[in-house]
């Protein structure tokens, strides 16, 4: 049998190092073949059904019911970039008073944004607001009653001190743009 009357798939069977890859791609496949075939039995071997979201193939954006009920049964994001800060608001921090007017430490005096400003204090007092205590100004007196009805996360903290980046993690968990919101996965 001449090699120059083979096909070039026949050629690179020839081939050792082809027939090696060939060979392990396709035991590769039969492999991945047998596991999904145990996937869509009803039950798999750790006793569970998969799970597979419910596509409607003429709508497939529209929103899908969750893989299990939700505790919440409603949820309120209230962002509002370029609001009144959350400094005159409802994130008491009392070191803002203590550092009136100072300029921060650790922070060049001019940035890409301009020349740094000093430290200001809130424009309104703050006092401890319903059963937990919570702190809010008194800039929102009917919102600070409510004060125990809300959910204050206090735990976000990002690497940049530029707004509109900061904005982008707030939302997506991320610096740069092209991530799905916040918004979007609780849609």
């Amino acid at each position: 049998m001449n090699p120059e009357n083979l096909t070039p798939h026949g050629r690179d069977l020839l081939d050792r190092r082809a027939f090696l890859r060939i060979t392990g791609g396709v035991m590769g496949s039969l492999g991945l073949a047998q596991l999904l075939a145990a996937e869509d039995s009803p039950e798999s071997s750790a006793g569970k059904k998969p799970v597979r979201p419910l596509i409607d193939p003429d709508n497939p954006y529209t929103p899908r019911p969750p893989h299990f009920q939700a505790a919440a049964k409603q949820v309120l994001v209230i962002y509002c970039p370029g609001a009144v800060s959350h400094v005159d608001t409802f994130d008491y921090k009392p070191d803002l008073a203590k550092f009136h007017g100072q300029k921060p430490l650790g922070i060049p005096a001019v940035t890409f944004e301009g020349p740094t400003g000093s430290i200001a204090k809130p424009f309104w007092d703050f006092a401890p607001r319903g059963q937990s205590g919570k702190m809010t100004s008194e800039l929102l007196p009917r919102m600070g009653a409510l004060a125990d009805e809300f959910c204050f996360i206090h735990s976000l903290h990002t690497q940049t001190s530029a707004h509109p980046q900061g904005e982008n993690f707030f939302n997506t968990g991320f610096t740069m743009e092209g991530f799905p919101s916040f918004g979007a996965w609780v849609t």
